[in-house]
């Protein structure tokens, strides 16, 4: 059987302005098997996009080497046009670059209201977790109030981390991440957890943010309503190869995408 040729969109870039993120030829293996195999990607300033793929296609892994979380890769990665390889994850945090996780990065023992509080001022944390926010000084107790108010988590601020939903907790990791106004927010599976309620308010909260806000953001997300309804462009991992990009309603119909979530017979002839 021989499919319809699929649009080629190698030559584009996401809509934005200048470069805030370039991941160029990154490849990762553990052991013997090739978790990224030559990635190249980029993300414009105030651009939303997604990343999306099957499980086990490389994405969290992605993320990994953009975080600084991943002990060995080949390639390079330049955040604002700066090589931002032999970084720590906490150079990268107070250069602008802000992450959420599926397993989330809070301290969990505390209450709402303190991982808010070092959020926003800096202060004492796990060394495990000081990489989760940037901790430049500024005024941000307005902006995290702002979305707390607007994801209806004030009744949360003095229960613990611990004491909460998952689905609940990963809002507040989404606030902390917001309050301090990063330049980059990588977002892993933030929908994950969540009921149907909170799916709607993050996604209109997401769209909002990067609307009024400029937010550049890159997603990881399961949920394809929620992520062909947030983002303007789409990368497509898949066995750790980049397997198609552009926009959400051609990448939707791109057999190759099709065939890897769904299986060859689901691709029509």
């Amino acid at each position: 059987m021989i499919l319809p040729t699929a649009p080629d969109h190698r030559r584009r870039l996401p809509p934005g302005r200048g470069r805030v993120l370039d991941v160029i030829d990154v490849s990762v293996s553990f052991g013997a098997v090739r978790a990224l195999d030559g990635v190249t990607l980029t993300v414009r300033d105030g651009a939303f996009v997604g990343l999306i793929g099957p499980n086990g296609a490389g994405k969290t892994t992605f993320f990994n080497v953009i975080s600084g979380f991943a002990a060995t890769h080949t390639g390079r990665v330049r955040l604002g046009g700066q090589r931002i390889d032999t970084w720590s994850p906490a150079q990268r945090a107070r250069a602008g670059l802000a992450r959420t996780f599926q397993n989330i990065g809070l301290d969990k023992q505390a209450t709402v209201a303190e991982n808010l509080r070092v959020a926003r001022e800096g202060g004492r944390l796990p060394a495990e977790l000081r990489h989760t926010f940037s901790f430049h000084r500024a005024a941000t107790a307005d902006r995290s109030e702002e979305l707390v108010g607007r994801l209806e988590l004030t009744d949360t601020l003095d229960e613990r981390v611990d004491e909460l939903p998952i689905g609940t907790a990963k809002l507040v990791e989404l606030v902390c991440a917001l309050s301090r106004r990063p330049r980059l927010l990588l977002l892993d599976e933030p929908a994950s957890g969540l009921g149907a309620p909170e799916r709607i308010r993050l996604g209109a909260l997401l769209r909002d943010v990067h609307r009024r806000d400029g937010t550049t953001i890159l997603m990881i997300e399961h949920d394809m309503s929620l992520a062909m309804s947030t983002v303007e462009y789409v990368y497509v991992l898949d066995f750790g190869v980049l397997l198609a990009q552009g926009p959400p309603d051609e990448v939707q119909q791109d057999p190759r995408v099709i065939e890897a979530y769904l299986g060859k017979a689901a691709v029509p002839a």
